[in-house]
């Protein structure tokens, strides 16, 4: 390899995949170095998480202004790559169902989100109405989303690798980022290869799409960052709607009202265990199937890589979706996937920012959920900071 590039991007998930494919349109040398052995499979986030499509409907202006502008935007960005470029993706809608009168007030504090995010075609509904959408679904009151859906997440990190890969880029798995430091006009970045042997390369532009890595990536580069992980691992179960008649689902997501949840790191908002849609297969259009999956529910960790361990039981994923979906019992249950979330201590937003000290140093930290929604726009505003730069013109 080349002892200079002018791009680095350190992760190779759907977040350093559409980076990659973005600046590939403008500029060339570009490198994406990954840990795991595979690009395309999505080692964590990228692959682990429900496949839901958000719209944007979560996320406050105050606390978390780059969410509620980046899950807008990539949701439009999204559906028109998956149909342009035949990515098994499909509009479904979601329904966030209320059973108390207490939920149904928050509804209403959502349904102005929604209004205030520019989250479009959003309306309350009746219980009954829930019932002739969703027969199985019990609520009181729901909010119908009409442009949230599902996209079937490696198929779009795949994707995403393969535009970027015929652009130029060079995609280099099994090979691990173990140093950063600045170095005049540059990044210098000490890498392992799979063989132990080490390396060292100067870059132009490094940009840290690091996942659940990123903050040690930031800290790597710059001791004074003061990011830290919160690992959170996410837990899911499935069921297959076709054994019981009163387990079958018209297509929608369902949604509990939303609630807060306390950590150790304080209070975070959680959209609840929730049930989602899944393909038929991998084919194009896109066909839902009868497999339902049911999470996730969150678990504080202390290790950022506990992708396996001890589960919960299958009873408090049927406890949590009983009060809307009475049907389901724990043994419908068997274990889907699990997997750790990139949310950071005491920061619950998107944090897409040149480091303080070298704003050659690009960080994309949090990038939990919405992340695999708002990947294409969070890769445009991530060009939009390499272009500012001005360090190709």
């Amino acid at each position: 390899m080349s002892s200079e590039i002018p791009i680095a991007i350190i992760g190779g998930g759907v977040i350093g995949c559409a980076v990659a494919r973005e600046l590939s349109r403008k500029y060339g040398g570009i490198f994406v170095f990954e840990k795991n052995p595979g690009i395309t499979q999505g080692e964590n986030q990228s692959s682990r998480n429900s496949g839901v499509i958000h719209s944007g409907i979560y996320y406050d202006q105050e606390t978390r202004p780059a969410k509620a502008a980046l899950c807008v935007e990539g949701n439009r960005l999204l559906y028109e790559f998956c149909d342009q470029y035949q990515v098994p993706a499909v509009k479904t809608g979601k329904l966030i169902v209320a059973t108390t009168d207490e939920e149904d007030s928050v509804l209403d504090l959502y349904f102005a989100r929604a209004k205030e995010n520019g989250v479009s075609a959003v309306e309350k509904i009746s219980g009954r109405q829930v019932s002739q959408l969703e027969p199985n679904v019990k609520a009181k009151s729901a909010l119908k989303v009409p442009s949230a859906g599902v996209v079937e997440p490696t198929s779009l990190v795949y994707r995403l690798h393969t535009l970027a890969h015929q652009a130029g880029v060079q995609f280099v798995a099994q090979t691990e980022v173990i140093g950063l430091a600045a170095h005049g006009d540059f990044v210098e970045l000490t890498i392992r290869y799979r063989d132990g042997v080490t390396d060292t390369i100067k870059a132009k532009i490094v940009i840290n799409a690091a996942g659940v890595d990123a903050d040690h990536m930031a800290r790597l580069f710059n001791s004074d960052s003061p990011y830290e992980l919160d690992p959170v691992r996410g837990e899911s179960y499935k069921f297959y709607a076709h054994k019981r008649p009163e387990l079958k689902l018209e297509g929608n997501n369902i949604y509990p009202a939303p609630r807060s949840v306390v950590t150790p790191h304080g209070r975070h908002f959680t959209v609840g265990v929730h049930l989602t849609p899944t393909f038929e297969d991998l084919s194009y259009p896109a066909r839902l199937g009868t497999t339902v999956t049911v999470g996730p529910k969150l678990v504080p960790v202390e290790d950022r890589d506990a992708r396996t361990g001890t589960w919960l039981p299958a009873e408090i994923f049927a406890e949590k979706v009983q009060p809307f979906f009475p049907a389901l019992r724990a043994d419908d249950l068997i274990r889907h996937q699990a997997g750790v979330q990139a949310r950071l201590k005491n920061s619950p937003d998107f944090v897409i920012e040149n480091d303080a000290q070298y704003p050659q140093f690009i960080n994309l930290l949090g990038i939990d959920s919405p992340g695999l929604t708002s990947c294409l726009a969070v890769a445009r505003r991530a060009a939009g900071t390499v272009g500012r730069l001005g360090t190709f013109a």
